[in-house]
């Protein structure tokens, strides 16, 4: 019951998180210059037109009215329709997520494992180590449309291994496996790009722990009854460091949005986040908050997910809050 009780708690935190962070981009939206009637209308139309505009779409009602509309309105699965293609948001939203879920989790998933082996190698390397973990921080630091321009000007226009942009080959006619090894092929880049980062953050992040871990006692008792080092590295350094990484790739879909934003833009990639930057430079609002709702909802769940995770793989953190309770 103990357990139950804490998912609740956690979800519910989260819905009035939601609705916090949603109630201040929806006043933020709605108080971008020109507003969404110029945005519906034309920026050239007449006022009387942009006041009819206003008034058949409920714009004329108080602000706070506006948004309870809006979340019952989601709740009931009506997220509008967007301005710009004239169609409902959530099937808009529907066909640009799988895009992005496959760049984000193919790279979430090469980041992880890359970094934590390459994390717990040069944790057991002291001097190597320390320069890998160095190098790391400094990849860590570069950002993510730069490293995109590089792989593209490389591998794309000058050794020409990999295409720049899409999803596929819009002149071929591939079916099957063949079809998914197209889509493979053109998401190098754009999950390469959005891996280096991430990778350099989980190799970081397994370092550091991984070497807190070795100067801990039953490290030397492990030693001290003969265990090879490797042996103590997988068996036990390893399984330590777990909990931690596995908070941390939770905690990281909020930067993995905010890198493939900038990804899709530059390898014109089909997602999401090409879909948000469009609507920020059309001021197309219905996608703008549908699109927010979406990512921030994504976000505050897989946060809370890490922290049942992290207390479901470290015990101590689940006595700690048993006995705070």
């Amino acid at each position: 019951m103990g357990a139950v009780a804490s998912v609740l708690r956690a979800a519910v935190s989260g819905l009035l998180a939601w609705l916090l962070i949603q109630a201040l981009l929806f006043a933020l939206v709605q108080s971008v210059p020109g507003g969404p009637a110029a945005a519906l209308a034309g920026e050239f139309a007449t006022r009387e037109t942009q006041a009819a505009v206003t008034r058949s779409f409920g714009l004329d009602t108080p602000l706070p009215q506006q948004f309870i509309s809006f979340v019952a309105n989601m709740a009931q699965g009506d997220w509008g329709i967007s301005y710009q293609f004239r169609r409902p948001v959530a099937g808009l939203i529907a066909e640009r997520l799988a895009p992005t879920l496959l760049l984000m989790l193919s790279a979430l998933s090469i980041a992880l494992v890359a970094g934590r082996a390459l994390g717990l190698w040069a944790a057991a390397h002291a001097r190597g180590g320390a320069l890998v973990a160095a190098a790391a921080a400094a990849a860590y630091a570069l950002p993510v449309f730069w490293v995109g321009q590089l792989l593209m000007i490389g591998l794309g226009l000058e050794l020409r291994w990999f295409p720049l942009a899409g999803v596929t080959d819009p002149r071929g006619t591939a079916t099957g496996f063949a079809a998914v090894l197209d889509i493979a092929w053109h998401a190098v880049l754009p999950v390469t790009t959005l891996a280096l980062q991430q990778t350099a953050f989980f190799l970081t992040v397994t370092y550091s722990k991984a070497r807190i871990e070795m100067a801990q006692g039953y490290v030397r008792a492990a030693r001290a009854r003969g265990l090879a080092e490797r042996a103590i590295l997988r068996g036990h350094v390893a399984r330590n460091v777990s909990p931690q990484l596995a908070t941390a790739a939770l905690n990281r879909i909020g930067m993995l949005f905010t890198g493939a934003v900038l990804v899709e833009t530059l390898f014109a990639w089909p997602g999401l986040g090409r879909l948000l930057s469009s609507a920020i430079l059309n001021r197309d609002h219905p996608v703008l908050l549908g699109a927010f709702a979406l990512i921030v909802a994504m976000v505050i769940a897989s946060s809370v997910a890490a922290d049942i995770v992290q207390a479901r793989l470290d015990p101590r953190i689940a006595s700690a809050a048993d006995g705070a309770r």
